[in-house]
């Protein structure tokens, strides 16, 4: 299953990314929709926080109501009319990468965009792909 993959370094912290996200999604601007977010770690480390599509989801786990499902072809999916807004995917995340929808009171996390994701098109230094993850160990090992 294709990911979004950060190459490691050399995230600017400008946050594009999130804000392309809440513009894919619901057509507005800003960063309290968004489904990657960018952490900062002093003194100055930027990266992008986004859904790993766990093979075993905890979200999914933690969910009392089975709103979380982890497809067939591997993307784990929040149904907005059956989460309750509780919040305990959120917290079982290890990652951080799930997060609540400010209106609509809903889990929210990375659905790669129909395949397109807006974060990787409006990424200004490219350092966020749509790959799968065992390319990029390929291409590690090659050095590529």
């Amino acid at each position: 299953m294709a990911k979004i993959i950060y190459a490691g370094e050399g995230c600017t912290g400008c946050k594009a990314c999130s804000v392309a996200c809440v513009h894919a999604h619901d057509r507005a601007f800003g960063l309290r929709a968004t489904r990657i977010w960018v952490v900062r770690e002093e003194p100055l480390t930027d990266y992008p926080v986004v859904c790993h599509h766990c093979d075993k989801p905890p979200c999914r786990d933690a969910c009392p109501v089975g709103a979380i499902t982890k497809r067939d072809d591997g993307l784990v999916v929040v149904n907005e009319r059956t989460c309750i807004g509780c919040g305990a995917c959120v917290e079982a995340c290890p990652f951080g990468a799930m997060g609540m929808h400010p209106t609509k009171r809903v889990a929210i996390n990375c659905d790669l965009c129909g395949g397109d994701p807006a974060c990787v098109k409006f990424c200004p230094p490219r350092v966020l792909k749509l790959q799968v993850p065992e390319a990029v160990a390929q291409e590690q090992r090659v050095g590529g």
